[in-house]
């Protein structure tokens, strides 16, 4: 049986895996160049490269040179921008596609395929391992330590 992995981004097209880190690293320029200005303000209140004047002076010059049409733009893309990005045809890896049932995973952990059905509908699961982190028992039962 296949090794159970949740992450198998190696398995999308090398294209689809570069477009997707381009747009994250855009994504993220971005999001650092809208907080440029404040950075910089604070850059020169830590090195205190300024007069405290200069420096009051040079807050009220740029933290009002977002304009509104520009917030609103923002506001309006960005949700935007996400929402389209979300419905690209993505890339299907092969695993998804499989759909493990109880029984392949029982044996995949080498456990009971009845204990594990038992556990399954259960809000508490006990799960016992060896030494090594292999599961060795499930318990769907609270047990009193008394």
């Amino acid at each position: 049986m296949e090794t159970l992995i949740i992450n198998k981004r190696h398995e999308m097209p090398r294209r689809k895996r570069w477009f997707w880190d381009a747009m994250t690293i855009a994504l993220w320029l971005g999001f650092i160049y809208l907080w440029k200005p404040l950075l910089i303000v604070l850059y020169k209140i830590i090195t205190l490269k300024e007069a405290p004047d200069t420096i009051s002076d040079w807050i009220f010059e740029n933290v009002s040179s977002v304009t509104f049409e520009n917030a609103l733009y923002m506001l309006i893309l960005t949700p935007v921008i996400l929402f389209v990005l979300s419905r690209l045809n993505r890339h299907r890896a092969p695993s998804e596609h499989l759909l493990y049932t109880s029984y392949d995973y029982s044996n995949y952990f080498r456990i009971d395929n009845a204990e594990l059905q038992k556990c399954i509908d259960s809000q508490l699961v006990t799960v016992y391992h060896d030494d090594r982190g292999h599961i060795i028992h499930l318990n769907d039962q609270i047990e009193n330590k008394s």
